[in-house]
Order: structure tokens, then C-alpha cells, then sequence
């Protein structure tokens, strides 16, 4: 049977009403977590799959930020240099 919006709505409530104090902390853990990442914009995923959202990509860009203006990145050239160790074969 496909149960309206509203009949939904209405037996989650029932259901809500019957539940143990522990098991309703876990429900709103997972209605909250899941609100959270629809309020979110995913931007992209990681190598593993894991979503990235624009907070955490503002986040770690404010952290990469901090670091160049405190001279901790690599230039071109030194990038270039160390990628031709990478190619040399080793013995």
C-alpha cells in the first residue's frame, strides 16, 4: 500500500509517541544528521566517495590559505624537480 504524505507523517508521530527515551535520542540523531547534509551543498567527493560540502571545502581552503601566507607550499619548480625522481628507475 502507498500511504499519502499526511498518513506518513501521522504514524511516524504515533510511532514517535511509542518509543523508549534511548531510541527516540537515536532517532533524532539520524533526523538531524540527515537535515544537516540536505542543508548542505555537495560540491564534490573524496577518493574514497565521501561527499565534500562547500563548508568543509571553505574550511580546509581557510587552512591551505594560512599555510601560503606562512610560506609552507611547494613552487612549480620545486614540484618539477622532485617529479623527475619520481621517473628515474631504481637499481
Amino acid at each position: 500500500l502507498i500511504m499519502s504524505n499526511n498518513e506518513l507523517r501521522t504514524q511516524i508521530a504515533h510511532y514517535l509517541e511509542e518509543l523508549d527515551d534511548s531510541f527516540l535520542k537515536a532517532v533524532h540523531s539520524m533526523l538531524k544528521t540527515y537535515v544537516k547534509e540536505q542543508e548542505e551543498t555537495i560540491i564534490g567527493y573524496d577518493i574514497d566517495g565521501k561527499p565534500i560540502t562547500a563548508s568543509e571545502a571553505r574550511k580546509q581552503y581557510a587552512k591551505d590559505l594560512k599555510k601560503v601566507k606562512k610560506g609552507k607550499f611547494s613552487t612549480i619548480d620545486n614540484v618539477r624537480k622532485k617529479s623527475k625522481k619520481w621517473l628515474k628507475p631504481t637499481k
